[in-house]
C-alpha cells in the first residue's frame, strides 16, 4: 500500500514564535472577538484548521472569545441533544 503524501508542507512555528505570532493577531484585530465584539477571553483561532494543512501565519489566524470559538468547534443538536465536534 502506498503512503500519502502532504501536497505541501504546514508551517510550523515554535512555541516562541507562535507566541509572537498570537500577539500580532490579537493587536491587529484590536484586542476583540472578530464574531461578537467581546474583549473577554480570547482565543487565537486557525480558520484553516491544522489538521487540514492550515499554516500558523497572520492570514490564518483570527481572535474569537472562548465561546465563539466553541461555535466554531461544535454544533449543538437540539433535536437529539447531543454535542457533536465539526
Amino acid at each position: 500500500m502506498r503512503k500519502l503524501r502532504q501536497k505541501r508542507p504546514r508551517l510550523k512555528l515554535s512555541a516562541e514564535e507562535y507566541n509572537l505570532l498570537r500577539q500580532r493577531v490579537l493587536e491587529r484585530d484590536g484586542w476583540r472577538c472578530q464574531n461578537c465584539g467581546s474583549s473577554k477571553y480570547l482565543h487565537v483561532h486557525h480558520q484553516t484548521r491544522r489538521s487540514k494543512l492550515g499554516d500558523d501565519a497572520l492570514d490564518n489566524l483570527i481572535t474569537l472569545c472562548v465561546t465563539c470559538h466553541q461555535k466554531q468547534h461544535y454544533f449543538w443538536s437540539s433535536t437529539r441533544n447531543v454535542l457533536y465536534n465539526v
